[in-house]
């Protein structure tokens, strides 16, 4: 296999798992823009390779594109899947420093402790959302979203993110893979081309516990996260967000009720 400067090693090892949070989508969007959440360590931790050129992208319709940048911890790599469709790409993102001691609180205490990345008031964490039913999503966002990971087409980060691959070959593998696309964009940058791959969603990764739960429906959430979910729902339909949240419930019911109706 031919070499490259900036091919990440063929020997490393990448354990790619799913049975742990493994989404990552919180190493993107819920980090502050200065990422003050590694405090006085920010300057000696080494620089990841999701930093290089890989971003999240949310959209939806009638919404807003937002690109998320990562915390410089953040690794990313690439797996390759042989299914009986064809070739598919599996991502792992995992954080750099996860087993040191140095690893911020914030991230140690996230989704369960209240001053962990949510300071204001508990909340569930976004990919418990992205995965939740979309009666919820529409509800609470009034729309429903899709989140993908942004690969920038650049030399220097497709040597890094698939390993025992240069990054001829790994940019070869996203252009014949059917679930990716690539676009021109300019973000914050000079323009620049990606290749989008839409963020899987698999229950099993996601992290529970009793204070975080898996998202079941728009009456449990409510209970769970009343005040922040009160706020969205204020933002978005003013005085009359109570009758929004007590129609979606209204809804819901309807729905299980038909459905065990079918059982019986």
């Amino acid at each position: 296999m031919k070499t490259d400067s900036n091919q990440v090693d063929l020997n490393k090892l990448i354990i790619f798992t799913d049975d742990i949070c493994a989404d990552g989508i919180c190493c993107f969007m819920s980090i502050p823009r200065k990422q003050n959440h590694l405090g006085m360590w920010k300057s000696f931790l080494k620089r990841r390779n999701a930093s290089y050129g890989i971003k999240l992208l949310y959209t939806g319709t009638q919404a807003k594109d937002i690109v998320y940048n990562p915390c410089r911890c953040l690794e990313f790599y690439l797996k390759e899947i042989i299914s009986e469709d064809g070739p598919t790409l599996k991502v792992l993102l995992r954080c750099g420093i996860f087993t040191k001691g140095c690893r911020p609180y914030t991230c140690k205490g996230f989704p369960d402790e209240v001053d962990s990345f949510m300071h204001d008031v508990p909340a569930p964490c976004v990919y418990n959302e992205y995965i939740a039913h979309e009666n919820y999503v529409q509800l609470k966002y009034s729309h429903v979203f899709r989140l993908f990971y942004a690969i920038k087409d650049d030399n220097k980060l497709l040597g890094k993110i698939f390993p025992g691959y240069t990054a001829e070959e790994v940019r070869e593998k996203l252009n014949q893979c059917k679930d990716v696309v690539k676009i021109s964009a300019i973000w914050n940058e000079k323009p620049s081309e990606y290749f989008l791959l839409e963020v899987p969603k698999t229950k099993s990764v996601l992290y529970t516990s009793d204070v975080h739960p898996q998202i079941k429906g728009v009456k449990q959430a409510y209970d769970l996260w009343q005040g922040h979910i009160e706020v969205w729902l204020e933002r978005h339909y003013g005085s009359k967000w109570n009758d929004h949240l007590e129609s979606a419930i209204k809804q819901e019911n309807d729905s299980l009720r038909r459905i065990g109706n079918k059982k019986t």
